[in-house]
């Protein structure tokens, strides 16, 4: 795991197909139909194969959120919970698995280690995948965050764009031309939106936005570990809210940033941990850009049958 974070990127990296295809493609200017096909089929593939024939337990608790809205957080929260505010890790996928992910060392989904470690008897599985893909049981737990796709269309310029080293080639208004298609992120987004938002009603299940996360971290706390079956002591709690602020975690960034990057130099790899704000997609476009995302958001939501109360959310 240390190799996959701190060490030098190679070209026997698994993700160098991936980056050099993104890059020729970007150069000739299909940039946009490499990274779909990349989404698409190895990011969050519509139907995978990672799940199959796996019936969750009461140990599983997944965080399973739409990239870049607020995933590394829920993990922690999730992670911190499970070891009562004293979980320590050098990077955070040596404890929480990733089944769909494409990078072989990360910790293995069957790997035993994480469960066997955990004072609780829980542990933490990320996936990007949509809910119909991700294996529902009444004894597994659930926990997502819905993010404005304002902020996520940013947040992914900066950071897919930047992991791919093709940002200096994609303007912040093409970007969102880019999003604005319903075979691509935006409608990925739609799609994702409303599957776990039509299970929030279930008892094992916790849905939070962004922004409700942010408001009141301690909330989210006391519901999701009460989701996971987890009485916190005053003092467990307290060190889950500073473990999972995100002062602690900016401080932490090493321990849940991204692998180095085949092809560039370590200085080039983006944020992961960036601002943790609501509300700053004006940062990269502007009011009609943002009009432009909100409407094609309701559409898609809209055409899908969803009662997502959009424009009460963001």
């Amino acid at each position: 795991m240390s190799k996959l974070v701190s060490g030098k990127p190679t070209l026997l990296s698994p993700m160098t197909p991936m980056v050099l295809l993104v890059r020729t493609a970007a150069k000739l200017g299909r940039g946009k139909q490499a990274l779909r096909f990349i989404v698409n089929n190895a990011m969050m593939p519509p139907d995978s194969k990672v799940f199959r024939g796996y019936t969750p337990t009461r140990a599983d608790v997944f965080v399973a959120t739409f990239p870049k809205s607020g995933t590394n957080w829920g993990m922690q929260i999730c992670q911190q919970i499970a070891h009562r505010g004293a979980a320590e890790f050098d990077h955070i996928h040596e404890v929480v698995c990733w089944p769909e992910a494409p990078m072989p060392d990360l910790v293995k989904f069957d790997d035993p280690g994480p469960l066997k470690a955990s004072p609780t008897g829980l542990r933490v599985i990320k996936t990007h995948l949509r809910a119909g893909v991700v294996p529902y049981t009444a004894d597994a737990k659930y926990f997502t965050i819905i993010r404005d796709p304002k902020e996520v269309t940013v947040s992914s310029y900066l950071f897919l764009l930047g992991l791919m080293g093709i940002r200096h080639l994609v303007t912040p208004a093409q970007w969102v031309d880019w999003w604005c298609d319903e075979s691509f992120l935006g409608g990925a987004w739609a799609e994702h939106t409303n599957g776990y938002w039509g299970m929030r009603d279930r008892p094992n299940v916790v849905v939070r936005s962004f922004n409700q996360v942010k408001a009141d971290l301690g909330g989210t706390i006391d519901a999701v570990a009460e989701l996971m079956g987890v009485d916190l002591s005053a003092s467990e709690r307290a060190a889950v809210g500073e473990r999972g602020s995100f002062a602690y975690m900016k401080a932490h960034e090493s321990q849940f940033g991204p692998p180095p990057i085949p092809l560039s130099r370590p200085d080039q790899a983006p944020q992961m941990i960036r601002r943790g704000a609501v509300g700053g997609s004006s940062e990269l476009i502007d009011a009609e850009q943002r009009a432009r995302i909100d409407e094609f958001s309701r559409a898609q939501l809209r055409k899908i049958g969803s009662d997502f109360p959009y424009d009460e959310m963001f």
